[in-house]
């Protein structure tokens, strides 16, 4: 479906999902990749643009972005890919770059840097990067967050040496037993005596299981656990217990650990349950872009219509179902307010059969397609509905409204909602 894909990416965990989901939408559609940056104005100043290049400050940060990719690069097999690195005010180049190279698809993550380090350099603020890219973009403009969970792709794993394990426990010779037991076995294996040394090496290289006892001196189980899952949401963890604790593992199961062995256990039962674990990734190990649950969200502009049809090509391709979706507005920071109940009723009739007519849908709730509008603000709406209709994927028009974009209303509906979906946004 695409034949050209421009990532837009900084060499931070910011954009780890938005370029593991341009990577994979690369290589399953044989396209070929731009990996773009542009920086200059917020450190070096204006002044300073035009000298960065001369200085070889480019040629390093295109370095460091080549270097931080490279094993996720490899992974994906992409081999049909640029980096571009260039100064000046951010989403300029990126539009520029873009009318030259005209892709079909732009990925970008909605923030340039990790928030917690760097709030004001958000992208998802109005009038930032990412709001004046989507507004002027003549292609989709796909924005992926690091709050999506990794469900649109799997590892790569070719043989149990890809398959990596993290063994964490306080005593060295459960730690060196199991490294023995796993290594005997082929897998990879590292070791962490704590919790902290733990999520130190699991922010270094990624992980396919941690192993971890729960209980701890300092940083226990279920605290690493916690921790690991929020910056590592597709990490699998085993807790180890023993039988005094038992209850303390099932509560970790509820906070996503995948199940737990009590100690002292036998080294076959260890194999076993890791062999369970590496063999769902083996059955999933070729990189795949799946989308099931798709949501139109739809206001039945023009633009809207294009939206459409962009969501019912990627419906066909990936076989997914489509929901269609439309909120009557009724907030007072709309334009237009409906306050009576019998107005509210008659506009989601209306709205209902509408959609069923233009977008030429079989039914409200049969086969591939499903139809629904009700009442509120737009954007916490479509947020809801995406819960409600556990979507992979959303789809808007952005500015729909307004035919001049640089009239447009900044902080729109399209960014509120890119910025707070657990799904990438188109």
């Amino acid at each position: 479906m695409f034949k050209s894909i421009l990532l837009v990416a900084s060499p931070t965990r910011a954009s780890n999902r938005a370029a593991e989901m341009a990577f994979a939408l690369a290589k399953q559609s044989g396209a070929q990749l731009h990996v773009f940056h542009a920086f200059g104005i917020d450190t070096h100043g204006w002044g300073a643009v035009r000298y960065l290049e001369a200085s070889g400050e480019v040629d390093k940060i295109k370095e460091e972005i080549q270097n931080y990719y490279q094993d996720r690069l490899e992974k994906f097999k992409v081999t049909h890919y640029a980096i571009h690195v260039v100064a000046g005010m951010p989403h300029s180049e990126i539009l520029r770059f873009a009318y030259r190279v005209k892709p079909d698809l732009i990925v970008m993550s909605p923030h340039e840097t990790d928030l917690e380090t760097d709030l004001p350099k958000r992208w998802g603020m109005a009038g930032s990067t990412l709001e004046r890219v989507s507004q002027r973009s003549r292609c989709p403009v796909m924005v992926v967050s690091e709050n999506v969970p990794k469900v649109w792709t799997s590892d790569v794993v070719t043989d149990r040496a890809d398959f990596k394990i993290l063994v964490v426990d306080d005593e060295l010779i459960l730690r060196d037993s199991l490294n023995e037991w796993l290594s005997e076995e082929n897998y990879t294996v590292d070791t962490a005596a704590s919790g902290p040394e733990a999520l130190e090496k699991l922010a270094v290289e990624p992980f396919h299981l941690m192993l971890t006892d729960i209980k701890m001196p300092g940083m226990d189980g279920v605290e690493l656990l916690r921790q690991a899952h929020q910056a590592h949401p597709d990490l699998t963890v085993v807790m180890m217990t023993a039988y005094a604790t038992v209850d303390t593992a099932v509560n970790a199961m509820k906070i996503g650990a995948l199940d737990y062995l009590t100690k002292p256990f036998d080294p076959e039962v260890l194999v076993d349950k890791v062999f369970s674990v590496y063999r769902q990734f083996e059955a999933t190990r070729s990189v795949q872009v799946t989308f099931s649950n798709i949501v139109l969200a739809t206001d039945f502009s023009d633009p809207a219509d294009h939206a459409f049809n962009f969501a019912e090509r990627m419906q066909q391709q990936h076989q997914a179902r489509l929901n269609v979706f439309h909120v009557l507005p009724v907030s007072r920071d709309q334009s237009s307010l409906l306050i009576d109940q019998s107005q509210i009723e008659n506009g989601i009739r209306d709205a209902k059969e509408l959609m069923k007519n233009k977008y030429c849908l079989p039914s409200a709730e049969e086969g591939d397609y499903f139809c629904e509008a009700w009442e509120g603000t737009p954007s916490i709406e479509i947020l809801k509905f995406a819960r409600w209709k556990n979507a992979d994927l959303i789809v808007m028009a952005h500015h729909s409204k307004e035919n001049d974009p640089e009239k447009a209303f900044l902080g729109s509906t399209v960014v509120r909602v890119a910025l707070s979906a657990t799904c990438p946004v188109v």
